[in-house]
């Protein structure tokens, strides 16, 4: 037998390839441009920014490290960032247990026109949020509210909702589980119509309960779901904004200021541009450790 030698057909580069397809390129060239101008310039810029002190209009100095260091002293910051873990810790546990029962009985055939009641629950999603914080700050005045009005006609004081500390937390957890409830409840139901219901029929054969058939075949089954569920609103629980500053302002006493109002103030009431960049990129950072902590328990009680 004569082996035949064929010639070694040259590579090409990485510029003639794009010019080989560049039809293809040609379409995905606004979402890069975009992308360039509205991602990752803002971002390297803010990096940049968090190196100096700036205002705004002068010029910029030359500061190093020293936005970050003066951060961790500062004591406002700080507290920003213990009431931004306060409102994390205080919600997201309740949220979650909430979206799953209501997932559960949502996706039972039991339920007679389960379809619309998944469209209400999920209607306050679709709202934008700044409407929504006032419509609750009406419905939560202590002396002209809707909820306290109702309370009064019940016999009961009602709460200075807005005016107290404790009470202006819970306040802004109500409106947080108000408006994400209806998302993670869709979430999870998607989880749940994708567990093998083979699965519950062998169990229910086995002599199982209901308890138990939750317990080690749906919550497994929602395990990448849950975790999937707990990263995005931990990463919007750190970045809450809106729900403090138009209910509360960060009051009262500095209760509800969280580390993006604080950021946002520092900003632009006080053109400590450099200062609150530093402020980002540590909450950034924050939130990618949270984030690494909880791939990591996740991955070890799976192991």
């Amino acid at each position: 037998m004569v082996a035949t030698a064929y010639p070694k057909r040259k590579k090409k580069s990485i510029f003639r390839r794009i010019w080989d397809n560049r039809a293809a390129y040609l379409f995905i060239t606004p979402f890069f441009i975009g992308f360039l101008l509205l991602d990752a310039f803002p971002l390297a810029f803010s990096g940049y920014l968090s190196l100096h002190k700036w205002n705004g209009l002068g010029e910029m100095r030359y500061r190093g490290p020293a936005n970050y260091t003066r951060a961790f002293q500062d004591s406002r910051f700080l507290v920003s960032l213990k009431n931004t873990a306060t409102l994390w810790l205080g919600h997201i546990f309740l949220l979650l247990a909430l979206a799953f029962i209501l997932a559960v009985v949502l996706n039972s055939k039991l339920i007679k026109g389960r379809y619309v009641y998944r469209v209400i629950y999920y209607l306050p999603n679709i709202t934008a949020i700044a409407p929504m914080a006032l419509v609750f700050g009406l419905i939560f005045d202590t002396h002209f509210g809707i909820l306290n009005l109702g309370l009064t006609a019940l016999g009961i004081t009602g709460p200075p909702w807005l005016t107290e500390p404790f009470w202006a937390n819970v306040s802004i957890i109500i409106l947080n589980i108000w408006s994400a409830l209806g998302w993670y409840m869709l979430i999870l139901l998607a989880g749940l119509q994708s567990i093998d219901p083979t699965l519950y029929e062998a169990a229910q054969v086995d002599g199982s309960t209901t308890l138990q058939r939750a317990w080690y075949i749906t919550l497994p089954g929602l395990r990448d779901v849950l975790f999937f569920a707990f990263i995005i609103e931990t990463i919007g629980s750190f970045e809450l904004f809106t729900e403090p500053q138009l209910l509360t302002n960060g009051g009262p006493l500095n209760s509800t200021l969280t580390a993006s109002l604080y950021l946002y103030n520092s900003a632009f009431s006080y053109n400590k541009f450099g200062y609150s960049s530093a402020m980002s990129f540590i909450l950034f950072a924050i939130i990618v450790v949270v984030t690494i902590i909880q791939a990591r328990l996740t991955a070890e009680d799976e192991a």
